[in-house]
């Protein structure tokens, strides 16, 4: 059996949630390109007093309705783990994912494959979420990118 070198996990069962407003919405909110993980979920700064929620479907946040704007289901998000996931990523994503330059906690706005990204990592983990529209384009991509590098498709999480 060839050894994984990608494992792709399709996270459709995640709650999403935009926050706008001040940064004391929620204690700890990043105020730069950042994902912090939080109690109610991870928190990715998206903008000035604007962050991405992601939390467990079913589980809104702890903010006043005015500060917040349901996501779930607009956007598709897609985790990459294993060995050559910087390779897969490095054939359609023009940000630099060494570790120096992107570590655990940094996230960024981008295009790839002409779709807009947003891009966080999360331990040895990248994730990935565009609007639900390019979803299957974004998949298409990550399979191409990723199946000659050992490439797993996890069932939907």
């Amino acid at each position: 059996m060839a050894e994984i070198g990608v494992l792709l996990t399709d996270r459709r069962r995640l709650g999403l949630t935009a926050l706008h407003g001040p940064a004391d919405l929620l204690p700890g909110l990043p105020d730069r390109p950042a994902a912090v993980a939080l109690p109610q979920g991870t928190a990715i700064w998206t903008a000035p007093r604007q962050w991405l929620l992601v939390h467990p479907r079913g589980a809104a946040p702890d903010v006043a309705q005015a500060n917040r704007t349901p996501l779930t289901g607009a956007r598709r998000i897609i985790s990459l783990a294993g060995p050559r996931m910087r390779e897969a990523l490095a054939t359609f994503l023009p940000i630099d994912l060494h570790d120096s330059a992107f570590p655990d906690g940094a996230a960024a706005s981008t295009i790839g494959a002409y779709i807009p990204l947003l891009v966080w990592r999360q331990g040895d983990a990248f994730n990935l979420a565009c609007y639900r529209s390019f979803g299957d384009s974004l998949m298409e991509t990550l399979v191409t990118a990723s199946r000659s590098r050992g490439l797993l498709v996890a069932p939907t999480d």
